[in-house]
């Protein structure tokens, strides 16, 4: 096993497993950002966006839309008709919680990871939402504020 291999497994399994909690704990922060980001969210229906002037515009499609839940994608379309980062992402109104489905097509972002196989269903969901997260800081950040428009 080479250096960087050892440092890798020696670094992974140093790690905690994420629990329940820490998962469910990250759903429950990741909705209170969503709606700061897109406050009328729950009476959305149809695709919207955010145009600024310095930056990709910001395009949110609904996807499905129930009573007390709803998928999204929240996403930047680039030149050539490129999507990044492309989050689904599913809304649970009712329970008020915010999971990720996907980002860019894939259920986890490092699919090259050494160590995949050994992570745990909590790890990847852990991966997926943390991800998001800095997503919506960064988005909070730069377009709160801005006026969602109807496609």
């Amino acid at each position: 096993m080479d250096l960087n291999t050892q440092y890798l497994h020696a670094l992974y399994n140093t790690r905690a497993s994420k629990t329940y909690s820490d998962v469910s704990a990250l759903f429950e922060s990741n909705y209170l950002k969503i709606l700061k980001l897109i406050p009328l969210l729950k009476q959305t229906v149809h695709a919207s966006i955010i145009h600024h002037p310095q930056l990709a515009d910001l395009h949110l499609e609904v996807d499905q839309r129930f009573t007390h839940t709803g998928i999204y994608t929240l996403t930047h379309i680039l030149d050539g008709n490129v999507r990044k980062p492309d989050i689904k992402f599913k809304v649970y109104f009712d329970v008020q919680l915010l999971e990720v489905v996907s980002v860019c097509n894939e259920t986890t972002l490092n699919t090259e990871h050494p160590y995949l196989t050994q992570c745990s269903d909590m790890n990847i969901q852990w991966e997926l939402n943390l991800f998001i997260e800095r997503w919506l800081d960064y988005c909070l950040d730069k377009y709160q504020g801005k006026s969602w428009q109807t496609q």
